[in-house]
Parts: C-alpha cells; sequence; structure tokens
C-alpha cells in the first residue's frame, strides 16, 4: 500500500518544477560563477543537484511499468529537456540571464545522476530482501 496518494506526488512535483522554473528564471538570483569548489563552479553542483532530485521525485511517482529501463529512458529525457528549455527560457523571456551550455550540461548530467541514484537504490533493496529471505 503506498502511504503517499497519487494526488499528493503530482502535487510535489508540480510545486518543485514552478520551483525550479523560477529559479532559472527570477532574473533577480543571480549566481556567482566565480565561487568555486575545488575544480566545479558552485553554480554547476546546484544545477546537477536540482536535476538529480527532478530525475528522482519523476523516479518515485511515475508509475512504472514492467520495463524499467523504458520508463528510466523517459524521465531521462523528460528532465533532460526540462533543464534545455529552462536555459534557452532565460535567453527568451529575461534580459539579465544567459542560455548558458555548461548550465545546460549540468542539468542533464543531474537527470542521469538522478536515474543512477534510482537503479542503486532499486538495486540495493532487491539484494537486501533476496538477503532476508
Amino acid at each position: 500500500m503506498n502511504s503517499i496518494s497519487e494526488g499528493l506526488k503530482i502535487w510535489i512535483l508540480l510545486i518543485y518544477v514552478v520551483t525550479l522554473a523560477f529559479l532559472s528564471l527570477n532574473p533577480w538570483l543571480m549566481p556567482d560563477p566565480h565561487q568555486i569548489v575545488g575544480i566545479i563552479a558552485w553554480d554547476k553542483i546546484d544545477h546537477v543537484v536540482a536535476y538529480c532530485l527532478l530525475s528522482l521525485l519523476l523516479m518515485l511517482i511515475y508509475k512504472l511499468p514492467k520495463s524499467l529501463g523504458w520508463a528510466s529512458f523517459m524521465v531521462l529525457l523528460t528532465s533532460s529537456m526540462l533543464g534545455i528549455l529552462f536555459e534557452y527560457c532565460q535567453n527568451w523571456f529575461t534580459t539579465t540571464r544567459q542560455f548558458s551550455y555548461q548550465d545546460a550540461t549540468a542539468n542533464v548530467f543531474g537527470a542521469f545522476f538522478g536515474v543512477a541514484l534510482y537503479w542503486c537504490y532499486r538495486l540495493l533493496a532487491v539484494k537486501r530482501l533476496k538477503h532476508l529471505d
């Protein structure tokens, strides 16, 4: 039995996507691309984490068909395309922000990472269940 209703899951996803849109398109929230953690700009880490979480949410909410591979592909495609779309929207709808190939790449990488984390979670859960038997 699912502890969270399907309607609530959809609302959580919608709130998250609206929050991503707000953070991506708000002209007053300008990330500082010069803040560096090791060799990676802090801004890129933000992009990876944001789209990793989006992919994880989609994998958890998606009604998984028998083919988990197909569902993973669709989630990866959806998350990646949304990340690229938001980058283009920065160019189209704001005067203070612009499209960035590095940000778009970080968004796609985050989407991959989220799906990979979900797969790791599933594999560990199956292994644990087999171990309990």
